[in-house]
């Protein structure tokens, strides 16, 4: 190139620099450079991109050859679809579980329970789509803050022994009696192998631990007397909803968000598990075509219902209408180990309630600091305190 030569964007026809060209050698401006993440091939915005997986920018034919479109949250997918015997279109492998029953009798997947399925299921056992009428528990007479506006509730997976499709229908029954208490209902999962999830009301974080006796003494039962697994099975796991409502305000989220990603290792060995595929915590990292780098962001995360684009299986889903969802929990049917981890979910709110800027950027959203706000609040967390002292957590140092 001459040196007072002049190279012009194939695409907006703006100046450009010789350091970006198309895959036909074109010359093409940073703001209109494209780049396929999977093979690197390099167009421009008038060529066909399309996001895959919600996080990555990849070229038609990559997308031809290597993704899947999920008719039901309408986004592209690297992993496996579905289909509904039912249903026209596919189903991702994250909306399958969410909308979609697999029937043992036929081994098929239906959206409804399928005609075949065991009708002694469906006596103690609804659909995976079933949603009851919400009773709201609390001790509050005049809530007037959002803090007392703070629900939370519960899905608690579990498996029955060596699959034994009796036992699971005997434990559904026995805990069954908690929809008569208007405390939980159960219902079937598609992602369990021989299980059934337990999904509560909401309830104020008090109430949980302090006012539901007959809830802490089914789940107890369904651990002595039929030997439920949830420690011990790597399908199941507990998610805990927190009612948006209960947060100050977008900026109250974006502080807590902040709070749980930039302790990873910390509410990781508290949740019992680290997944990369059922609670992801790389799901704020966004490429920036500008810097031409990953970069941490909770922008998508905080997005209006409906215009969210993160991913549902990350440490905290976004994607719900009325709560955050966190989903970094291993199941267990430990009465004071979910108690824990009631704890640490309202533990997480309240202490992000009120931090200024300043304190974050003086380390508040350092773990020493949250660990001392749970010990200056050590009757409220008592349960998580005693379970951070067995697994030697402390507030003297930075050391696991």
């Amino acid at each position: 190139m001459k040196d007072d030569e002049v190279l012009t964007c194939i695409s907006c026809n703006q100046e450009a620099s010789e350091d970006y060209k198309t895959a036909g050698d074109d010359p093409v401006c940073s703001d209109c450079l494209r780049v396929c993440e999977r093979c690197d091939w390099a167009g421009t915005v008038d060529d066909d991109f399309r996001e895959v997986d919600s996080n990555s920018t990849w070229c038609d034919s990559c997308c031809e050859n290597g993704a899947n479109w999920c008719d039901n949250c309408e986004i592209l997918h690297t992993g496996d679809v579905f289909i509904a015997e039912d249903r026209r279109g596919t189903y991702c492998d994250g909306c399958w579980m969410d909308e979609l029953t697999y029937c043992d009798g036929c081994s098929n997947y239906y959206y409804d329970p399928c005609e075949c399925m065991d009708d002694e299921d469906e006596r103690f056992m609804h659909d995976y789509s079933y949603t009851p009428d919400l009773k709201f528990h609390t001790k509050i007479d005049d809530p007037t803050t959002p803090a007392d506006f703070l629900y939370l509730g519960m899905e608690i997976e579990i498996e029955s022994p060596n699959s034994d499709y009796s036992i699971r229908n005997d434990a559904a029954e026995y805990a069954s009696v908690l929809e008569n208490y208007d405390l939980a209902y159960l219902k079937s999962d598609g992602s369990l192998e021989c299980g059934f999830e337990i999904v509560t009301h909401p309830m104020t974080h008090d109430y949980f631990k302090n006012h539901a006796p007959k809830f802490w003494e089914v789940i107890g039962g369904l651990r002595d007397k039929y030997r439920m697994k949830a420690w011990s099975a790597y399908t199941a796991g507990i998610h805990i909803h927190l009612s948006r409502a209960g947060f100050n305000n977008a900026a109250h989220i974006h502080r807590f968000m902040q709070l749980v990603y930039a302790n990873q290792e910390f509410y990781s060995r508290m949740a019992g598990r680290s997944s990369d595929r059922w609670a992801k915590f790389d799901d704020n990292l966004r490429y920036d075509n500008t810097s031409d780098k990953y970069v941490k962001t909770f922008k998508h995360k905080l997005a209006r219902y409906g215009e969210n684009h993160s991913d549902r299986y990350s440490a905290v889903n976004t994607l719900n209408r009325n709560t955050l969802e966190m989903r970094i929990f291993r199941s267990t049917l430990n009465p004071d180990t979910i108690k824990s981890a009631l704890d640490l979910a309202h533990a997480s709110v309240e202490y992000t309630r009120t931090l200024t800027v300043s304190q974050i950027v003086g380390g508040a959203l350092g773990r020493m600091n949250f660990i001392q706000f749970i010990h200056d609040n050590k009757d409220t967390y008592a349960h998580l305190i005693s379970r951070m002292d067995r697994l030697f957590i402390g507030t003297t140092s930075d050391t696991e």
